[in-house]
């Protein structure tokens, strides 16, 4: 097994740590008791954030910027398309959570491709019409993907491979973000997910917001 093999099996773990450590500090630091006791899996930061400056090209080659999030709800969750497990199983979840929710304007979705050297546009519309049409699924270049995924919040990693090889992994945060129809950073749902949880806090949330 070669010396970069061995890195690589040793980086995913310390990623995976790190981000765990990162949500625990967010979820005791960023958030008060009264979230915690409010919403079962919601989490409201006291001061939504400003997101700007990035540019994403989504499925239909459309561009989606800041203003892209003005004056709807927004759900975004980063990850990419040779998922195994995590993102698949997210997608699924926020599907059912759509069939779940009782509010009449429901938020909008965007799943973020950390992965652009495999997820074009084209691949991105296959995959993310599988789970629900109206989704929106988007990427950009290497620096407009870490200037959106620096503001959220969100950390990952993509595995060293050679140039032309697409057999590689990435590890990616696994929470679900929500931005206000004011384009900020409202708040997160930590994973794991489950529909009901997430359809009954997005619920008690718009009816609150209404």
């Amino acid at each position: 097994m070669s010396d970069s093999q061995n890195s690589n099996k040793l980086i995913l773990p310390v990623f995976a740590l790190i981000a765990a450590i990162a949500g625990l500090f967010a979820s005791i630091y960023y958030f008060n008791d009264e979230d915690e006791i409010k919403y079962t899996t919601l989490k409201l930061y006291p001061s939504p954030k400003a997101i700007s400056g990035f540019e994403l090209t989504n499925q239909n080659n459309e561009k989606i910027t800041e203003n892209s999030f003005a004056d709807d709800w927004t759900l975004i969750f980063f990850g990419y398309t040779h998922c195994p497990d995590v993102c698949p199983t997210t997608l699924t979840e926020l599907q059912k959570t759509f069939n779940l929710l009782k509010s009449e304007k429901k938020p909008k979705v965007l799943f973020v491709s950390v992965d652009p050297e495999r997820d074009t546009p084209e691949l991105l519309k296959n995959y993310i019409t599988f789970f629900n049409e109206d989704f929106n699924a988007a990427t950009s270049d290497e620096d407009n993907i870490h200037k959106i995924a620096t503001q959220i919040g969100v950390a990952y990693y993509i595995a060293d491979h050679q140039k032309g090889d697409l057999n590689y992994i990435v590890d990616h945060t696994a929470a679900i973000f929500l931005i206000n129809p004011q384009k900020k950073l409202h708040g997160i749902f930590s994973s794991p997910h489950e529909a009901n949880a997430i359809a009954t806090d997005l619920d008690k949330l718009l009816s609150n917001e209404s």
